[in-house]
């Protein structure tokens, strides 16, 4: 326990380093993703005032848009951080070496991804802030109730992370599937099932329905049952565990193979 509060710190330390020494990456990052979300948001509302309907109409549809977009920002970063630092660490050579620590690849793998995530999640509220100033739309900013469902959440889509890292092991090159599972992941976040069985089943679609209930309807996390909480939890540890399955899997035939120290 005390090498993985160590390899955190260490993890934690080098990203905020990495955002500061490579400022004009971390500041075009920003402005892309602002960018792309001001052309979508404009092109909507001109979309909706082009069929007649009223601002004040497509208001809710609106919110929606911006809340979903910050979650997708959000789960990017999750699912794909682990297959791209696989990808990096295979083309430094590094790769070979993490695996002969006396840490497992995967608790190195799944440690650097949530000090990564810790640090994309607060880039993800600034950039929504920026996004409600101006657009006008604001929503309502509960920290707590938000960062809960989706700390909860976001280890189903760390399962799928594994899943694909895991194919980055034996493949090296996974590219034009992360891209076909980022479209996968917009549906996760712009579409709820009325049951929440099939709701349950998505992976992180039961939390981000709960998320869209706190900053839309001003839900707390306490409005929230227990079998709320039992879902999320539950589909989280289900796709963990699988995507867990199968990076272990992965591995073992990569260094079957002898795939771990070629890129």
């Amino acid at each position: 326990m005390k090498k993985i509060h160590y390899l955190f710190k260490v993890s934690l330390e080098k990203n905020v380093k990495e955002l500061y020494r490579y400022k004009f990456n971390t500041i075009s990052n920003f402005l892309i993703l602002y960018i792309l979300f001001m052309v979508m948001f404009s092109g909507l509302k001109s979309f909706g005032m082009s069929l007649g309907v009223s601002p004040l109409d497509m208001g809710e549809n609106l919110e929606g848009f911006i809340v979903g977009y910050f979650l997708w920002t959000i789960i990017m970063v999750a699912y794909s951080d682990i297959a791209f630092s696989i990808i990096d660490d295979a083309s430094k050579g590094t790769l070979e070496q993490l695996n002969m620590s006396n840490i497992n690849l995967s608790q190195i793998l799944i440690v650097r991804s949530i000090s990564n995530l810790l640090i994309e999640t607060i880039f993800s509220i600034f950039l929504l802030l920026i996004i409600m100033k101006t657009t006008g739309h604001w929503l309502e900013i509960n920290v707590l109730s938000i960062l809960i469902p989706i700390f909860i959440g976001v280890f189903s889509i760390l399962g799928i992370g594994l899943m694909c890292g895991g194919l980055a092991l034996i493949f090296k090159r996974v590219q034009s599937l992360l891209n076909i599972i980022q479209y996968f992941l917009i549906v996760l976040v712009a579409t709820f099932p009325r049951s929440r069985i099939i709701s349950g089943l998505l992976p992180f679609n039961y939390a981000a329905g709960s998320i869209f209930s706190t900053m839309m309807g001003g839900c707390s996390f306490r409005d929230f049952s227990a079998l709320d909480y039992g879902i999320m939890v539950g589909n989280s540890l289900l796709y963990f565990i699988i995507g867990l399955f199968v990076f272990n899997q992965c591995v073992k035939v990569a260094k079957r193979r002898g795939l771990l120290g070629q890129y």
